[in-house]
């Protein structure tokens, strides 16, 4: 489970373009990054190792980011 808030938190400071970011990802449309973003889809395993690279995001932050515990 991606942790929203974190991801898009890196994302803002990253100060990229997310049509920049989709372009990179090879994802088709902003909606579809929203969904992943969202956990109404999944990345990939590509899609989160480019995303570690263009968003400077370290094995830590990768862990608590894109392999979150739901919380119950």
């Amino acid at each position: 489970m991606t942790n929203s808030s974190m991801l898009k938190e890196k994302i803002q400071d990253s100060g990229l373009i997310k049509a920049w970011i989709l372009r990179q990802l090879g994802i088709k449309s902003y909606a579809t990054l929203r969904a992943k973003i969202n956990n109404k889809s999944n990345f990939t395993a590509s899609e989160i190792d480019k995303l570690c690279e263009i968003l400077n995001i370290n094995r830590s932050q990768r862990e608590a980011i894109f392999f979150a515990k739901s919380a119950e």
